[in-house]
């Protein structure tokens, strides 16, 4: 497959929306102007996954969607319908689970598996192979008394099942099993043999090549048990003897802990926090052969366009990755899911495309949020909740607080790696270690990006400058800690070289510290700081509310410069709102005294809705902005949205820990804020004149991201009006048969025409069409030598209007604040570069300078392309 890359769309594949279910939309998307669908995970995952991105064997096209055939037929209505596909990747993690096969095989054989370099297990040096799972419902003592932990056949093999999780024992434990305890004597020398080679953590090739022979050695054993029936009476009898049980389960290559010790105890590399999801070594070339064979199948097919790489901030080289992607789609995109802090720039040197368009998303998302009324914002949010605004100091809370829970053996590996690195020089040698561990917490917490990128001979220099930054923040107010601490760690990561020990230490913090920032921040900081939640998206910053235009102008010249086939994002799956939602709650930021004064009313006629139970502001402050953006929505969603937001939030509950009582009084808020008619009547009176300018900021980023360098994309769902929220929220069924109908619709219809069905979203849909048409019609106005030129307008409100070219034949011009402006555009106007202009969306002739009205006569906004004379 190739082809011009016009736009993207995004689905979300899963069992109850297949391949051959996304095929048959794959018309509709044809004609809607799309040219690349752009599919979420596809190989083999768990069962019954959601998402795809717990992958189990990477082998095979999924089951759920269809296998292998369902695949070709994809492929094959996608050439049909002239589409071609960019593919979501999953390098950094697999599924930690007994449906990965590799994974099994890891925790059955341990060092002696083939696939225990594939994982990221660290077991420290002269240590036996041990995984710590800590998946158990409870502590393993109470679990194991409780009977909660069984034996069972499963193919042939001995496994341990706790409720649907089950692991396979070892054949070291499988003596224990096939013999009665007063008959050790006739164990077989093979047994004794495997459990001497437990206590290995790394052997040699004899020791491999002797356990594979007494490990076959017992499968023999196991075979004749299980062929004379002895086999299921041992378990039966086994099973009702805890002490036995536990006898064997000493002699795994796994240790079973509570759920609840995760953050302490894991000693494999998460996605995240996520026990299972375990990271693999992708920067092994074995690993990335075995990983990627079947994704080089499709690529030699011509069966993909492009790749989009997930969490490229979780490997541990992502610049050698990257090389050897690129050898694999030598011609094709690749596009990496990077988070880009709001000044971070992406590395120059990565052979990529660009990024999935989070920072696009967060750069035209502040549009339409008035920063000059801020500070009417921050004193309502303050005085409602009781909250901080320090938004700073919050991030380094929350931070702190991840690290010293969720990832507090992370943190202690690297302590004792930092340490052994300071003892190996006599300079050093004498710095506390439990100092040492303090300031590396602390320069983790303070560090302002997601990661660094050095390796032991390359380091950058803006790698450089925000370690500093980092080490620097991370002193003050840490007069207790010895300062050497933090001048050993400034020397560590910034010297040119790095040495093997020093390296890896350096590798495995840059591994941690993009896992501390999502969790510190998207996952908790994000649900804590409420002040304006449409500012509260991944790849933004909460407390970054608007942006003028110079510096959006700046941002996208810079695209256009350095990165023109970027992806231009305004939803997808991660998302904590969509772009509908956003930009009406963004509205408030025009009307902050009217917000003020409505959720105070609000907050009385709601009052007995809390029953005489203690309020939660924050909860009932974000309740309003969520009824707001996402009105007309039921009761149930609204309810699983304030669960999920409350557990992340992690401030009176978590999904660690819930809190039931808490829970059932936000449950209780929330059923009576939806019975009580005065509200609700308040709360639609209010919502009625935020849902067009709402709606013409949609229309305006929209515009905006199909005219910009770059290739628009769109997520599922959102080419008509979309109230959704965070995921599982966002994934539910879209109604393609009513885009179907409604895109042949626009066909035929007018800009004045469009616009007479605001409420059903073809508007949205109407400009999505006409432009991505255009899009195709000429391709040459969109080529990468086509560059971002800002136009700045004149008059009482020219910062309310946001208007540039593309290259030398097309302009867009789009209103911001409308609910500010009321129509009231005095003197303002935008002059014209010579010719004459022709609206794409009236076929109005305009010439020399235009006012807003002659602008959008029609439409909303406006597009403009050049008249040959």
């Amino acid at each position: 497959m190739s082809g011009k890359w016009v736009a993207t769309y995004r689905l979300q594949l899963h069992v109850g929306f297949p391949l051959d279910a996304a095929g048959r939309i794959l018309p509709y998307l044809a004609e809607l102007g799309i040219s690349h669908v752009y599919l979420s995970p596809c190989l083999q995952a768990v069962p019954g996954s959601r998402h795809g991105y717990d992958v189990t064997d990477p082998s095979r096209i999924s089951d759920d969607l269809g296998g292998e055939a369902a695949w070709a037929r994809f492929v094959d209505s996608a050439r049909a319908n002239q589409l071609r596909i960019l593919l979501d990747i999953v390098p950094n993690h697999m599924s930690a689970s007994q449906h990965n096969p590799w994974w099994d095989d890891v925790l059955a054989h341990g060092p002696f598996s083939e696939y225990a370099a594939f994982f990221d297990i660290r077991i420290p040096a002269n240590q036996s192979f041990r995984v710590h799972l800590c998946t158990l419902a409870r502590a393993y003592g109470d679990a194991l008394e409780a009977g909660e932990l069984t034996l069972e056949i499963k193919d042939g093999r001995p496994r341990l099942r706790h409720y649907d999780d089950t692991w396979p024992l070892g054949p070291a434990s499988w003596g224990d099993l096939l013999t009665a305890p007063a008959s050790e004597r006739h164990r077989d020398r093979c047994f004794s043999e495997l459990e001497r080679l437990l206590g290995r953590g790394v052997p040699d090739d004899a020791e491999r090549a002797l356990y594979r022979r007494h490990a076959g050695r017992a499968e023999e054993l196991l075979s004749e048990a299980r062929n004379r029936d002895h086999l299921q009476s041992a378990v039966d009898n086994l099973v009702r003897d805890p002490e036995r049980l536990d006898a064997i389960l000493q002699r795994q290559f796994f240790m079973l802990h509570g759920w609840k010790l995760a953050g302490e105890l894991t000693n494999y590399r998460r996605f995240f926090d996520v026990s299972s999801l375990a990271g693999i070594r992708t920067e092994s070339a074995q690993v990335v052969a075995a990983t990627h064979a079947r994704i080089e199948t499709m690529i030699s097919r011509g069966e993909v366009d492009g790749l989009r790489v997930d969490h490229p901030d979780g490997l541990r080289d992502p610049l050698t990755y990257f090389k050897r992607l690129r050898e694999l789609l030598p011609d094709g995109r690749v596009y990496v899911e990077k988070i880009l802090e709001n000044d971070e720039r992406l590395m120059d040197d990565w052979p990529i495309d660009g990024t999935v368009g989070y920072d696009f998303l967060a750069k035209v998302n502040r549009l339409w949020m008035d920063d000059q009324r801020l500070d009417a914002l921050t004193a309502t949010y303050s005085d409602f909740t009781g909250h901080p605004v320090n938004f700073a100091a919050l991030v380094r809370e929350k931070k702190r607080e991840i690290v010293d829970s969720t990832f507090s053996a992370d943190l202690e590996r690297l302590a004792v790696a930092a340490i052994k690195s300071a003892r190996a020089r006599w300079r050093t040698r004498d710095i506390s270690p439990r100092h040492l561990r303090e300031a590396l917490a602390r320069v983790t917490v303070a560090l302002s990006v997601y990661r660094t990128y050095r390796t032991a001979d390359t380091r950058h220099d803006d790698d450089k400058r925000v370690v500093m930054e980092a080490v620097q923040s991370a002193r003050i107010g840490s007069t207790e800690i010895d300062g050497a601490a933090f001048d050993f760690l400034l020397t560590l990561f910034t010297k040119p070289h790095l040495d093997e020990l020093d390296a890896d230490f350096v590798a495995q913090w840059q591994q941690l510290a993009p896992a501390v920032m999502a969790k510190g921040v998207e996952d908790t900081t994000f649900y804590c700081f409420d002040r304006l939640v449409s500012c509260n998206e991944v790849g933004a910053q909460a407390s970054l509310v608007g942006i003028s235009a110079d510096k959006f102008h700046e941002f996208c010249h810079t695209l256009s410069d350095r990165w023109p086939n970027n992806m231009l994002a305004t939803s997808t799956h991660d998302n904590k709102r969509s772009e509908d939602v956003r930009t009406r709650i963004s509205v408030l930021s025009e009307i902050p005294d009217r917000w003020s004064e409505a959720l105070h009313a609000w907050s009385q006629m709601t009052a007995p809705a809390w029953k005489n139970r203690t309020p939660d502001r924050h909860a009932e402050y974000l309740l309003y902005q969520t009824l707001i953006g996402a009105w007309p929505i039921n009761q149930e969603r609204c309810w699983q949205y304030m669960l999920k937001a409350c557990r992340e939030a992690k401030i009176r509950t978590s999904w660690h820990e819930p809190n039931t009582g808490y829970e059932e009084n936000i449950r209780g808020f929330v059923d009576g804020v939806f019975q009580t008619p005065e509200f609700i009547a308040s709360l639609e009176s209010f919502i009625a004149p935020l849902i067009l300018p709402g709606r013409i900021n949609s229309l305006s980023q929209t515009l905006i991201k199909m005219i910009v360098s770059g290739v628009p994309d769109f997520y599922q769902g959102t080419e008509l009006w979309d109230l959704s929220l965070v995921d599982p929220d966002n994934r539910r069924p879209v109604d393609f048969g009513l885009r179907t109908d409604l895109v042949r619709r626009c066909k035929h219809l007018s800009a004045a025409e469009a616009i007479r069905d605001w409420d059903s979203g073809l508007p949205k849909l109407w400009l999505t069409a006409r432009v991505l048409a255009l899009r195709r019609e000429r391709p040459e106005e969109f080529s990468d030598q086509s560059k971002y030129q800002p136009l700045v307008a004149q008059g009482a409100h020219l910062g309310n209007l946001l208007a540039f070219r593309r290259g030398e034949n097309l302009i867009a011009v789009v209103p911001r604040f409308t609910m500010t402006v009321s129509g009231e555009w005095g003197d303002t106007r935008l002059s014209l570069p010579r010719g004459t202009w022709k609206n794409r969306f009236t076929d109005a002739l305009l010439r020399g300078a235009a006012s807003p009205p002659e602008l959008f006569d029609a439409f909303p906004v406006a597009l403009f392309s050049r008249e040959e004379a």
